[in-house]
């Protein structure tokens, strides 16, 4: 909590129930103000409490409060202008702040400020204690990540059938509610808020993070899965230009020709090819004659489809030159610019090329990876049929 005589320390915050949704609660000079409308009594907050107005900053504070309201009278001078509140709380919904005042107002002891903040115990509790908390790494003036209109401030959340207490980071604006994972206190997730409307809501709602995530999302950034999805992007439109020069650290299972760079080497692939299969059929009814005997009737048939059939396995390699296949029983070897039609799925690549009828399929490519660099930061993907198919395109596009 802020300390100093003229300090405000944040009390309570109205939340979505009210007309007065965002507005706060504060704690200044001895007194309780209400934003935009002036001084109110402990009551008054009390009276919000209890119709489920507010949200306290701290659970610990609404005790106090009750500490204070049991306490002596507040001045008439604040009640008096807490009559101006009254009128405009009706307006806005919110119940209506005490106008009572006395004529003569006794004297008033100073008023203690609201408890600090009490760091987790890290040691073990004594028998009957609540559960040992260890220290929350995000600090109490992290921006809310969902709203980003106010600082998480710390407190605990009851967790599950065990009924024990977890750290958590709460927004007194907007609810949000970050819990901290069992078993790593890097890492929070995001439980709930009073504002499911936010687009930080609908994006991160019940996402594990880790708090530099959550930092990167109130500044306006993206969680790590997004960033490199967003650099994955530019990396394959790099790729499909031919601007990123890719290298092979493998061993390389033919050989190159004059000027010839090895780019990728894919182990563990299958080249298949479609086949005409026929199958046979009697076009008639069948007739039981005895005990395993059937009387077929009608004219035999056949009808033909075609079916991928794995021809070899092997090696795939991709030069800056040719797209090659090294097999224990065949070699194909196309040259870049003979190839007609290039498809792409997630574990494989078809092609036609010049010279050749059937369409050449070889399976097997996310057995691999592909390692790339944005502006520092380092992702591994699984290699797919597409990358290699912008691979290609990228190579003719300069000439390849």
């Amino acid at each position: 909590m802020l300390s100093g005589g003229t300090m405000a320390d944040l009390i309570a915050t109205f939340n979505a129930s009210t007309g007065w949704s965002g507005k706060t609660i504060t704690y200044e000079d001895g007194q309780f103000i209400l934003e935009g409308q002036g001084p109110v009594t402990p009551a008054d907050v009390l009276r919000y409490a209890d119709q489920a107005q507010l949200q306290w900053a701290r659970p610990e504070l609404g005790d106090w409060v009750r500490q204070v309201a049991a306490g002596p009278a507040t001045p008439a001078a604040h009640t008096a202008a807490a009559g101006t509140a009254t009128e405009q709380a009706g307006a806005h919904g919110a119940d209506a702040v005490s106008t009572e005042t006395e004529a003569q107002a006794p004297a008033v002891a100073p008023l203690v400020r609201p408890p600090a903040q009490q760091p987790p115990p890290s040691s073990v509790p004594a028998s009957g204690a609540g559960p040992s908390l260890q220290p929350v790494p995000m600090q109490a003036d992290s921006l809310c990540p969902v709203c980003r209109q106010a600082s998480l401030q710390a407190t605990t959340v009851k967790g599950g059938l065990s009924g024990r207490h977890h750290p958590a980071l709460l927004c007194p604006v907007c609810g949000a509610t970050l819990v901290q994972d069992k078993g790593d206190a890097s890492r929070f997730k995001l439980d709930k808020t009073h504002w499911p409307s936010l687009p930080a809501w609908k994006i991160y709602a019940h996402k594990m993070l880790s708090v530099g995530e959550w930092r990167r999302i109130a500044g306006g950034g993206d969680s790590d899965e997004e960033q490199a999805d967003l650099d994955l992007h530019v990396a394959l439109d790099r790729l499909r230009q031919g601007r990123v020069p890719i290298t092979s650290g493998q061993e390389v299972p033919i050989l190159l020709k004059a000027g010839e760079r090895a780019l990728f080497v894919c182990d563990g692939i299958t080249l298949r090819e479609p086949r005409s299969v026929t199958t046979g059929y009697y076009g008639g009814p069948s007739l039981h004659v005895a005990k395993g005997l059937t009387l077929r009737t009608g004219a035999f048939r056949t009808q033909s489809h075609e079916e991928l059939k794995e021809i070899d396995r092997g090696k795939l390699v991709l030069t800056s030159k040719r797209l090659v296949f090294a097999g224990a029983r065949r070699t194909v070897e196309a040259a870049l610019p003979k190839l007609t039609a290039v498809e792409a799925y997630s574990d494989a690549i078809a092609i036609r090329r010049t010279g050749k009828a059937k369409t050449e399929v070889f399976l097997g490519l996310d057995r691999g990876a592909y390692t790339f660099t944005v502006e520092g930061r380092t992702h591994s993907e699984p290699f797919s049929g597409l990358i290699l198919k912008y691979a290609i395109e990228g190579l003719l596009a300069q000439g390849g």
